[in-house]
């Protein structure tokens, strides 16, 4: 056969790009960057190469930022499928039930892990078509052109569907799944970053792309691809979470062929099998009575604010309930231990620790911002020794704006004023509605005089609210007798205990 013959037989037999509704990762370039012919990449070997079978778990670095916050609305409410075929992958998003969110099974609340930096390098075709199957369409002209690549990634956690497996006949009735080919089980989050090494330095024993102290500062910070922020992924502050939490990677699992064998069971009455097959559990936790009283020991130290012992009474809880532990953030024990854990001077590992809480227990919704919120609250009610300087500022400010409700002494007043006032002017907002932030710099006049006048101090109650008082307030006064009145008529209206008392 002449060689005429056999590029017409290989190009009639390039497979189609496929077609639907979804997300999806570009195919394989036609020609390579050293202007070589790509057609093998479509070949029987090249289709060989890239089998689903050898890769079921995918990274999916080709995904921009559009593609993934779509996965992630999609995983909110439903297992995911996708159609998945040589080194090509469409998410299905027609397929699911909208007005039924969680109809085809849900994933469950992030499992966080202490990982570590990984790294891979891509040096030639089977190494590509190995560890990045669905980046052969975007990578495989360059890398056949002798470019070599270099990815680190940071695995943070994990999510895992409800459901073990999904049938055929799950899916059958929904026009939207036609093709599916396989469901997304679970899928990481973290943070990964990806560039040629052409670009980076010879040695890259350390990070090249910022994780931790030991990146590289040059040139060579610059990635190709990236998802995430691995700068983040080392800080122990809660508010930095959202950087570290970016999917990564995916498991698939084929849906198998057939009925799905648990249908029976999901139709029955509320026995405990039909329960089990529909994804509830029996959220009754049966504990020893020695653990429990652990339990009882930690609250009463708690509620003492002796952190240390509370944490030592939460350690030999965990040892008699292992499967339940403290540390586990899907617990709800695991608030007493954060709160513990401020309170025995480890402020940034109790914040974790219960922000963790919040977005495994998140029923409500809320938005990073108000987990932040929620978490910082907390920190103020519990943090001691040495603060970060906004935990600081918010802590002093909590402690005031509380004061109407609960007394404190001069000293009290005197810590949580020095507290926002040293803070006030070098921690800035993160945006408009950091209203805590915010507030503790513009309301400090209005807070702090309160605290003072129920602790019986009205001398020091009028030199706060005059150290704070918005200085443009009565700039249009010209008059300093005037001036002084206006002044004085708004901290009789403002500090009532004190209107009677005013400063000599």
């Amino acid at each position: 056969m002449s060689l005429r013959a056999l590029l017409s037989l290989s190009l009639l037999t390039i497979p189609l790009a496929l077609t639907g509704c979804g997300t999806k990762i570009p195919k394989t370039a036609p020609t390579r960057d050293s202007g070589q012919s790509g057609l093998m990449n479509d070949s029987f070997a090249g289709q060989n190469a890239c089998n689903p079978k050898n890769a079921l778990r995918p990274f999916i670095i080709e995904w921009d930022a559009t593609d993934k916050s779509s996965f992630e609305a999609y995983a909110n409410s439903d297992v995911v499928m996708v159609r998945y075929e040589g080194c090509d992958m469409v998410v299905l998003e027609e397929c699911r039930n909208d007005s039924i969110r969680g109809s085809q099974g849900a994933y469950k609340p992030v499992e966080w892990t202490s990982g570590a930096l990984e790294k891979l390098d891509i040096t030639n075709q089977g190494e590509l078509h190995a560890k990045l199957p669905l980046s052969v369409g975007t990578l495989g002209g360059r890398v056949s052109g002798g470019e070599k690549f270099h990815m680190e990634y940071y695995v943070a956690g994990t999510r895992t569907s409800t459901r073990d497996a999904v049938y055929r006949a799950d899916i059958a009735n929904n026009p939207g799944c036609e093709g599916a080919t396989h469901f997304v089980y679970g899928y990481n989050l973290g943070a990964f970053a990806l560039g040629s090494l052409a670009e980076l330095n010879a040695a890259v024993e350390a990070s090249v792309y910022g994780f931790g102290a030991g990146g590289s500062t040059n040139k060579s910070r610059k990635a190709d691809k990236q998802g995430g922020d691995l700068s983040t992924c080392k800080s122990d502050s809660a508010t930095e979470v959202e950087g570290c939490k970016a999917p990564i990677r995916l498991t698939l699992r084929p849906i198998r062929d057939g009925e799905n064998p648990q249908k029976e069971a999901m139709k029955a009455e509320d026995t405990p099998e039909s329960l089990n097959a529909a994804g509830m559990v029996n959220l009754k936790v049966e504990i020893s009575d020695m653990a429990r009283s652990r339990i009882e020991t930690a609250q009463t130290k708690l509620a003492s604010r002796d952190g240390k012992g509370c944490i030592s009474e939460l350690d030999a809880y965990d040892k008699l309930e292992p499967k339940r532990k403290s540390t586990d953030p899907k617990i709800a024990w695991s608030t007493f231990r954060a709160q513990c854990l401020m309170l025995a001077g480890k402020c940034d590992a109790g914040k974790v620790l219960f922000r963790k809480y919040l977005e495994g227990n998140n029923a409500m919704g809320q938005s990073p911002e108000q987990l932040d919120k929620g978490v910082e609250f907390q920190a103020s009610q519990y943090c001691q020794g040495k603060l970060s300087p906004r935990d600081e500022l918010i802590q002093g400010f909590m402690a005031l704006s509380m004061a109407s409700m609960k007394k404190m002494s001069v000293a009290d007043c005197d810590t949580a004023y020095e507290q926002v006032n040293k803070n006030k002017k070098t921690v800035k907002p993160k945006d408009d509605e950091d209203h805590q932030i915010i507030q503790a710099s513009r309301d400090l006049y209005a807070i702090a005089p309160g605290c003072y006048a129920r602790a019986g101090d009205c001398k020091k109650a009028r030199a706060v609210f005059d150290a704070n008082f918005p200085t443009d307030r009565f700039k249009d006064v010209k008059d300093p007798a005037i001036r002084k009145q206006s002044m004085d008529a708004t901290f009789d209206a403002m500090v009532t205990k004190c209107k009677a008392k005013p400063a000599q």
